[in-house]
């Protein structure tokens, strides 16, 4: 995984101004959030596997409040 810091903003897979595929993430009130620009499928598998390490490194389930995640 690329992981690139610009402007103290985070992306994944490319940048906003200059990529097609992009993933940012952002640190809000009521969390981490993300903005992608790629296919759902794929979208779905990177997110799928972000909660599945960050579960495994946290040592805490990790999931999206619409799924009762706190």
């Amino acid at each position: 995984m690329i992981t690139i810091c610009k402007n103290g903003i985070l992306y994944w897979f490319g940048q906003e101004e200059e990529d097609d595929v992009f993933i940012v993430a952002s640190v809000e009130p009521s969390g981490l959030s993300f903005y992608a620009q790629m296919s759902n499928s794929d979208w779905s598998s990177w997110i799928e596997r972000f909660k599945l390490e960050a579960t495994k490194v946290l040592g805490f389930d990790v999931g999206e409040p619409e799924d009762g995640f706190m």
